[in-house]
């Protein structure tokens, strides 16, 4: 999802995210306005382009989605991913108000339902927190499933995130015991999982569909790392860097607009054999003037063994060998 995409890739450090802001917006004025050419002849000086190993086509398919909660300003997410998704896909609503009064929401917010074009709304009314409830839904058949934080539902932000683990605890005990078991290794510790592990098959689980949890408290955040079953989202943490970063520079703003904007340029995450080949030598500089050969900026990358992405990467003229399992974080014009 974008949103979900784009919030994500604006976690981090405020300095780290100002020098990436900073980067991108020199990139895109590199590539649009030509304004520092200066700057350009010294990024491609003794900078081997090469070719692109194959064609770029990334046909969208169909995709269902859950969301669990409820949000003020559902009808713009409801919105985005209309404009975002392929024809044919589905959002699921989850929470507890009532189907009727979900309507009239969304259309005092300025929705209307049947001028949607590319998704079709699922309603089901249920508490999050429920077993039963939650065990009603097709858990194991979404791609993707996004928890809501409702601060107006709970009295502190600490009892908001309290809700969210509990749901996200049960879809992925849900999904574990739908799912057929796996064996599998563990990437980050070398070990291996037994049969009957909860965390095992919950890491499995997590394989097949993407949760993304909407946490308030920073602190939660930590339990989110260690578990490794879902990613997450700081709404509020995001929303203060991205205000500490206009602050700073106000031009900033102008990148921050584009990237949240329902049209124009986005993150994505491109499979490495889209710039490259198998073992093949390059520098990140190397690699970000072959993605412009397709009108794209690499900020950041993510290597098959590793657990985090890194942006911005400080050596960018050094060579090293990729593997076709690494991807890389993009900016590109909507697909």
């Amino acid at each position: 999802m974008r949103v979900v995409a784009a919030m994500k890739a604006a976690q981090g450090n405020t300095k780290q995210q100002l020098r990436l802001a900073g980067e991108v917006a020199t990139m895109t004025a590199i590539e649009t306005r030509k304004q520092r050419p200066e700057l350009q002849e010294k990024l491609e000086y003794n900078v081997w382009r090469g070719s692109l190993p194959k064609d770029f086509v990334y046909p969208k398919s169909p995709e269902r989605i859950l969301f669990c909660g409820w949000r003020r300003d559902m009808e713009d997410m409801i919105m985005v991913l209309d404009a975002s998704l392929a024809h044919g896909s589905e959002l699921w609503m989850f929470n507890d108000v009532p189907e009727k009064e979900r309507e009239k929401k969304l259309t005092d917010g300025g929705l209307d339902i049947n001028r949607l074009e590319n998704i079709s709304l699922v309603n089901r009314e249920g508490n999050a927190v429920i077993r039963r409830h939650l065990e009603s839904l097709p858990l194991e058949s979404f791609d993707s499933i996004l928890i809501l934080a409702d601060e107006s539902v709970e009295d502190s932000a600490i009892q908001a995130d309290s809700r969210s683990l509990a749901t996200l605890l049960l879809i992925r005990d849900i999904q574990a015991r739908r799912l057929p078991y796996v064996a599998m290794a563990s990437q980050a510790h070398g070990g291996s999982f037994s049969k009957g592990s909860w965390i095992g098959e919950m890491k499995q689980a997590s394989d097949k569909t993407v949760i993304i949890s909407e946490i308030l408290d920073p602190r939660t955040k930590n339990l989110l790392s260690m578990s490794k079953i879902s990613d997450y989202v700081l709404s509020n943490e995001l929303v203060s860097m991205a205000l500490a970063m206009v602050a700073e520079d106000r031009q900033i703003n102008d990148v921050l607009e584009e990237l949240f904007a329902e049209e124009g340029n986005e993150m994505h995450i491109r499979q490495a054999d889209l710039y490259l080949c198998e073992g093949e030598e390059l520098s990140f500089y190397e690699i970000m003037l072959r993605a412009r050969q397709r009108r794209e900026i690499v900020i950041g990358y993510r290597l098959a063994n590793a657990e985090r992405a890194v942006i911005n990467p400080p050596g960018k003229t050094g060579r090293r060998k990729w593997s076709v399992k690494d991807v890389f974080v993009v900016i590109t014009e909507k697909e």
